[in-house]
């Protein structure tokens, strides 16, 4: 079979890699306004009144940015069982499945307290009463309004891109979550909140989760595979499929464009967002993966600034690449271990005791 491009590196350089993290010119500027409008409003978990016909499924329903209805379904513990923490779900790049379907993959972590808000991002099925469908194959998600430009006075036209609306779905997640649940006030201690993403969920939940840092603060993150992170490098390993492939695609088509889009995905870069993130951390890192670059995706981990004490990679063969057998159980084993860290009950330390010696399986060279 034909394996994922390594790029040139073993494994130990894949592991290691280290991206630049100087920020953009206008980064201040840009996430100041962006913070300014996004906290603005307090958002509310309500149930739909009107159905999305893309995913039914999605029962509730709170307001984002641009007055943006995002779709999500929330599991709760089984009656009797208090809930301890909330966490909040997004997903990958390509749209994933209704979201009644994801019952059974949360189960594990709903019992043991945890209140579950699956949500599904702007433009994917579940959340396009507002904006359509933004999912289609010949214009890929991740380029809607890339590289526009802002208004006279604006910092930066990166606020039209798409992902600087789907970062503030899931920022905009946790605090309807969290309102939702309670725990502020009268003596009761506020119920804490985690973030869960994959691949593209897991650079937006990087992203999220800095941006909340000092004002709501996340208290656990999982991360799989993170995407949107290591643009620089990125841009010079053009890829065959994803995000990645997209970028490049609008890269060739619009070459007057290429500088506001260059700044953009800087703004936006997960491993520059990295080191506010400071809680404690379980990421999944592959050896090869060219759908997210391992490499990139590497650079997002080694960036994340929690005490080298409290944040855990867990390493596979391949990432977005069906590897045999052995590759599936060991994303399965990661399944399991993830609902061990997420558990309340346990501090993180004491969840990752039994763990720590299968972190890192036989790695090539």
């Amino acid at each position: 079979m034909n394996l994922p491009d390594d790029f040139g590196l073993g494994a130990v350089e894949t592991l290691s890699h280290v991206a630049t993290t100087d920020r953009a010119a206008c980064h201040v500027a840009f996430w100041s306004t962006w913070n300014e409008v996004v906290f603005s409003r307090m958002p509310r978990l309500v149930r739909r009144s009107e159905p999305d016909p893309s995913d039914a499924t999605a029962a509730v329903e709170f307001e984002s940015t641009d007055h943006v209805r995002i779709g999500c379904r929330l599991f709760g513990p089984p009656e009797g069982t208090p809930v301890r923490a909330g966490l909040v779900a997004s997903h990958g790049y390509r749209p994933p499945p209704p979201l009644a379907e994801e019952s059974k993959r949360w189960e594990p972590i709903v019992q043991r307290g945890v209140a579950v808000l699956a949500i599904r991002l702007r433009g994917y099925p579940g959340s396009q009463l507002d904006v359509g469908n933004l999912t289609g194959k010949d214009e890929g998600w991740i380029t809607h309004g890339l590289g526009s430009s802002g208004p006279e006075g604006e910092a930066h036209g990166g606020g039209d891109w798409i992902v600087s609306g789907a970062v503030a779905d899931v920022v905009n997640a946790c605090r309807a979550l969290r309102r939702d649940l309670g725990g502020r006030g009268g003596g009761v201690p506020a119920v804490p909140i985690y973030l869960h993403g994959r691949s593209l969920g897991g650079g937006l939940a990087i992203v999220a989760a800095s941006q909340l840092a000092g004002r709501d603060d996340v208290q656990r993150v999982v991360v799989a595979l993170p995407s949107l992170g290591d643009w620089p490098w990125r841009l010079d390993h053009p890829t065959h499929a994803g995000i990645g492939a997209h970028v490049h695609a609008l890269l060739r088509t619009a070459p007057d464009r290429v500088d506001a889009i260059v700044t953009t995905l800087r703004l936006f870069d997960a491993a520059v967002h990295a080191r506010r993130v400071r809680c404690p951390l379980l990421c999944k890192l592959a050896v090869r993966d060219d759908v997210v670059p391992a490499p990139c995706a590497a650079a997002v981990y080694n960036a994340i600034g929690t005490d080298p004490a409290l944040k855990w990679r867990w390493v596979v063969a391949f990432g977005h690449f069906e590897g045999g057998i052995a590759a599936a159980r060991r994303h399965a084993l990661f399944d399991r271990l993830v609902a061990d860290f997420l558990d309340p009950a346990m501090p993180p330390r004491q969840a990752m005791q039994d763990w720590n010696a299968d972190l890192s399986p036989r790695l090539p060279g």
